[in-house]
């Protein structure tokens, strides 16, 4: 038997149908497809708010049931996880609500929905005009993120979005929040936030050098921890292609 779980910002109460209505119906038709790929993004006009609708994949067999016994979902996730940053006086678009489908025990659709920005993002920092001011920000951005315990395990590039300017000053957003813990003490797993933040092991270095600058310590510590993250990643994207290569060649 079908039931539907929604959660809705008290915040911004006159929005509780809107996220029922998406969790019931998916996506109104008149949503635009802003991204596609594992999971759909859509943006929406709604009166004078624009907001972002993420619409997870349906989870495999397995997972279908985790989500609902063992685990919270994605959603849940991204939604919770979303206020918490807000309260540890980080940034992110407002979380709006989230909302699930379920099938007796088992997740089907489920959808977070969060207000739109209109922001860059970190790719390609070193071909952007402010480059040197933009990442001394963002170098001191992650030592408090690291100093508040934060740990967002999807610390890309394009999971992070900024406005300003080197004038006025930067402020960073984080999306993709369903993967992010709190509390976190451990040093290896802040620093894993290298991993990926840029593929280039000379920006990773750069970036390195400033967080160290930032929080006080050796560089020479500090830049071979990074480095080091980012040949984990490297190493494990191999492994990947390898184990692709060996499930292509045996569908052959």
């Amino acid at each position: 038997m079908k039931r539907y779980i929604t959660d809705c910002n008290h915040d911004c109460p006159s929005f509780k149908p809107i996220v029922e209505s998406i969790t019931q119906n998916g996506a109104p038709n008149d949503a635009q497809v802003i991204f596609s790929k594992r999971n759909t993004v859509y943006t929406m006009m709604i009166g004078d708010e624009k907001l972002n609708i993420k619409a997870f994949r349906l989870p495999n067999i397995v997972n279908a049931f985790i989500y609902t016994t063992l685990r919270k979902s994605k959603a849940y996730r991204s939604y919770q996880n979303a206020c918490k940053l807000i309260d540890l006086g980080f940034l992110t678009p407002k979380p709006i609500g989230y909302g699930e489908e379920r099938d007796g025990i088992k997740l089907c659709h489920s959808y977070y929905i969060s207000q739109h920005i209109e922001a860059l993002n970190m790719r390609n920092w070193q071909d952007k005009p402010d480059c040197e001011p933009l990442l001394r920000a963002f170098a001191k951005e992650i030592v408090r993120l690291h100093h508040a315990g934060v740990w967002h395990k999807d610390f890309s590039p394009g999971n992070i979005i900024y406005t300003g300017n080197s004038t006025d000053g930067y402020k960073f957003y984080y999306i993709d929040l369903n993967r992010m813990q709190f509390g976190i003490k451990s040093r290896n797993k802040l620093m894993s936030m290298f991993r990926a933040i840029n593929l280039n092991p000379a920006e990773t270095e750069r970036l390195a050098r400033y967080y160290a600058e930032e929080v006080g310590e050796n560089p020479d510590n500090v830049i071979p921890e990074a480095l080091k993250q980012l040949e984990g990643y490297f190493k494990e994207q191999r492994r990947k292609r390898w184990f692709k290569s060996l499930f292509k060649k045996g569908k052959k």
